[in-house]
């Protein structure tokens, strides 16, 4: 984050703080200082997407039993990221995030993770496997730059050392 960045932020956050205290999340984030990106530019598989290991990334803000949880309470957001193992039973998962209505996720956790979705595309060939590893973050969070520093590189390390060939975001 460059020290113009930090002051953007820090005076949004000063304003924002008691908008953020108070749950007041629209009104709170209306100005929240944001990127500019330009487009990304597809491009194509490096192999055939029936030959592919894809990777499953949520921002669901889940954790396998044995892993601490996420902050979902920080006024901030949560910053930090999990592994998930794709071969554990889903429903052992726990979701941390507070920030959306929790009620299909709790029923069925497909919902903001749908490995099981993933897996039958892999049984049926469509995909040529699942990547072994997933990885979970919040969703919630006031400063993209953050996110764009220390957030969304540590996805892409973990995926790359991971040996994926694409992934799936299913945002919440």
């Amino acid at each position: 984050m460059t020290p113009e960045e930090q002051r953007q932020y820090d005076t949004w956050f000063e304003r924002a703080r008691p908008l953020l205290d108070q749950k007041r999340w629209p009104e709170a984030m209306k100005d929240v200082p944001t990127l500019t990106f330009e487009p990304a530019q597809p491009r194509p598989l490096a192999k055939p997407l029936a030959d592919s290991t894809i990777a499953l990334v949520t921002s669901a803000a889940l954790s396998m039993p044995d892993q601490p949880p996420m902050d979902g309470p920080n006024i901030e957001g949560d910053y930090t990221i999990r592994v998930l193992d794709t071969a554990a039973d889903p429903r052992t998962l726990k979701i941390w995030h507070t920030h959306f209505d929790l009620t299909a996720a709790q029923e069925d956790v497909n919902v903001v993770y749908p490995i099981d979705a993933l897996h039958a595309l892999a049984e049926e060939g469509m995909i040529g496997k699942v990547e072994p590893v997933a990885v979970s973050f919040m969703g919630y969070f006031s400063n993209v730059f953050r996110m764009r520093d220390e957030v969304a590189p540590a996805v892409v390390q973990v995926l790359r050392d991971a040996g994926a060939d694409g992934a799936i975001l299913v945002p919440v």
